[in-house]
């Protein structure tokens, strides 16, 4: 049976997907500029990244991100598992506000959840 994703779910995966094509479109350019023997400074990299749109689509990622995390935690309050090791879950969440590692843990975590919550 087929995996049913939640809309914070999906607009993750869509964000995620859409930031690692601008990432990739970013990456060829600098080659690309490598290649012809140009130097890639500061002032390059941020033309580039102004032109394929990497700032706009990383806060699109981390805005979906963001609402999956808070989805997630909405989700799982009435779970036993969470219920039961409450303050481990929320010093958990409280911890990826500052670990990157933290938060993607639980951002591979959300994506295995197969609830039906919007």
């Amino acid at each position: 049976m087929k995996k049913k994703h939640s809309k914070p779910q999906i607009d993750y995966l869509a964000a995620r997907e859409h930031f690692l094509q601008i990432s990739s479109q970013a990456d060829k350019r600098i080659a690309a500029l490598k290649e012809e023997g140009k130097e890639v400074g500061q002032e390059e990299m941020e033309e580039i990244i102004e032109r394929v749109g990497l700032h706009r689509a990383y806060n699109e990622l981390t805005h979906a991100e963001n609402t999956l995390i808070n989805w997630t935690q909405m989700a799982i309050k009435s779970e036993p598992e969470f219920m039961a090791k409450r303050g481990e879950f929320e010093e958990l969440y409280e911890l990826i506000k500052t670990n990157a590692e933290a938060r993607g843990a639980i951002l591979n975590l959300a994506m295995r959840l197969n609830l039906e919550l919007a």
